[in-house]
């Protein structure tokens, strides 16, 4: 939490700096540049699988939270902006920044296969992964009102992730000692998305975005759904309170010469943030 406090310090002494704005409207539904800064408490469901150059049948996507104790909860900031660029408002760009890491250890109960590598079950093994979403998305507002707007457009989410493990590995049953194996990779996946506000008063605004996208060719696949159901209370001129909740699902085959296999992430929860609007 407390390194949130600067961030919002900032928000608060940056945005009192700007005034100008429709007092009959909701500055989400007017003002030209917003930003938000939110604790985000997400759960989540982590699926990570690499395959090796040693052909196996058992391979598949390791669930890191039933095999390390790694689920649950976590704290981290999410930081997203709206910038309506154009000279009448309608066109935007928006922005979203969250990162998440995590690693725990166990026992096994069962044989993992990673890479070329086993970590046979009844020996002890740490895990970890890491995920840095970059999200940017291109809109324009295609219905606007007193108390509205409607508005859909195209992006694309940077996903930057990584996943280890590390203790006792074998191949072919031959020990090769304690070895940490580690696979990552960067993937932007496009998307469409559509955004609706509706601003009932000057001070409450409720708002909604959905992101999506999905393809699947030959045995490449890969997808996410990015929803952010949520409230703003417009407390002062250029500041303002949210709450909102999260729900983010990215899956994809990864082929790349560092990480040969795929992942399944899901972060769902509230986030609870300060704006500045201007």
């Amino acid at each position: 939490m407390k390194s949130i406090l600067p961030v919002i310090v900032f928000l608060v002494a940056f945005g009192s700096l700007f005034s100008q704005r429709n007092e009959d409207k909701h500055p989400l539904l007017t003002d030209r540049f917003l930003a938000r800064a939110a604790l985000f408490i997400p759960a989540r469901t982590v699926q990570v699988g690499a395959e090796g150059n040693i052909p196996s049948n058992n391979l598949g996507d390791i669930d890191f939270d039933e095999s390390f104790g790694i689920g649950g909860t976590q704290n981290t900031l999410n930081f997203d902006f709206i910038w309506r660029f154009s000279r009448n408002k309608f066109w935007s760009v928006r922005g979203q920044y969250f990162r998440v890491a995590s690693e725990g250890g166990a026992v096994l109960e069962q044989d993992i296969e990673w890479q070329d590598y086993t970590f046979q079950a009844g020996s002890s093994a740490t895990a970890g992964y890491g995920l840095s979403l970059y999200r940017i998305f291109f809109g324009r507002a295609i219905s606007t009102g007193q108390k509205h707007e409607l508005g859909g457009g195209l992006g694309i989410h940077g996903l930057n992730t990584y996943a280890f493990i590390e203790g006792e590995a074998f191949i072919n049953d031959i020990s090769t000692g304690f070895r940490r194996e580690r696979v990552k990779g960067f993937l932007p996946l496009p998307n469409i998305g559509v955004w609706y506000i509706w601003a009932p008063t000057p001070k409450w605004a409720f708002s909604a975005t959905v992101d999506w996208f999905g393809i699947k060719i030959g045995d490449y696949s890969g997808g996410l759904w990015n929803l952010s159901p949520g409230v703003t209370f417009q407390a002062f001129k250029n500041i303002g309170f949210s709450a909102n909740y999260h729900y983010l699902n990215y899956y994809a085959n990864v082929t790349q010469n560092s990480w040969n296999g795929s992942f399944d992430m899901t972060f769902k929860g509230p986030s609870f943030g300060v704006t500045a609007n201007f």
